[in-house]
């Protein structure tokens, strides 16, 4: 099992986990069957190479083409699904515990940007299955630079990472983001390798890309001001519920 997938056990208990598990190699085997070709990208992917982190969702890229081709595969093998607002396909485990409504186990798929190719990803075993593909440490910054083209500034220091650790080679990174068509994807990549550092939560792409800062933070850094954002939400959790059955 990767470190990514003993963490997202903290989270739940053995029946749900058990669930997403058998959900999970379900999927695996429709993709197989049905000749869909895939990568694990998103967190999960971000910890078979970085230092883990806990999710509740595996993030699944396919092409254009095979999106849709899933939904009617999935409509066949009578596997419930949704479409979000972000346009990603996703896919639940169901139940009635109050575990559901905090950390819902989800499985999504998204559709790869017109020029990215799902070629050489790295085979990883997640969840007991052998030989899951993985997008590369390239294709994951150039992803996570497109979203933070976007607006996305949680996925400028995801890339940041990757590059500062020395996870991904820089030349690749290049190439790949050089076949993403109309993106400011290398505007991204640039002002990483420049060293500015951006922390505002959307980008105007018609001024400076990214706001120069004196502090490039670590990942240590990064990492604990993540878990203070948590607790804190935790922290407002607990007060609302209490407030609740105060007033019951």
């Amino acid at each position: 099992m990767s470190e990514s997938m003993a963490f997202l056990r903290l989270f739940e208990s053995d029946s749900r986990m058990n669930k997403y598990q058998k959900l999970f190699k379900q999927l695996i085997y429709v993709l197989l069957e049905e000749n869909i070709e895939y990568v694990i990208v998103g967190t999960v992917a971000y910890s078979e190479y970085a230092p883990s982190r806990a999710t509740t969702n595996i993030n699944f890229m396919v092409s254009e083409s095979d999106c849709y081709k899933l939904e009617s595969v999935l409509k066949e093998y009578e596997i419930d699904f949704i479409w979000n607002a972000y346009q990603q396909l996703i896919i639940a485990v169901k139940d009635e515990s109050d575990e559901t409504k905090k950390y819902p186990l989800e499985l999504s798929f998204q559709s790869a940007h017109k020029g990215l190719t799902l070629s050489q990803p790295i085979p990883k075993e997640i969840f007991s299955v052998a030989d899951v593909p993985v997008a590369s440490p390239e294709i994951l910054v150039a992803l996570w630079c497109l979203a933070a083209s976007n607006g996305h500034s949680k996925s400028y220091y995801d890339a940041q990472m990757m590059i500062k650790l020395k996870l991904a080679d820089v030349d690749r990174c290049i190439a790949v983001i050089e076949s993403l068509h109309e993106t400011n994807a290398n505007k991204v990549l640039r002002s990483i390798l420049t060293g500015n550092a951006m922390y505002v939560d959307t980008i105007n792409m018609d001024e400076a890309l990214m706001m120069p800062s004196e502090l490039i933070q670590t990942h240590e850094e990064i990492e604990l001001a993540k878990a203070h954002r948590y607790n804190a939400a935790q922290e407002r959790r607990r007060q609302l519920y209490k407030g609740i059955q105060q007033a019951k």
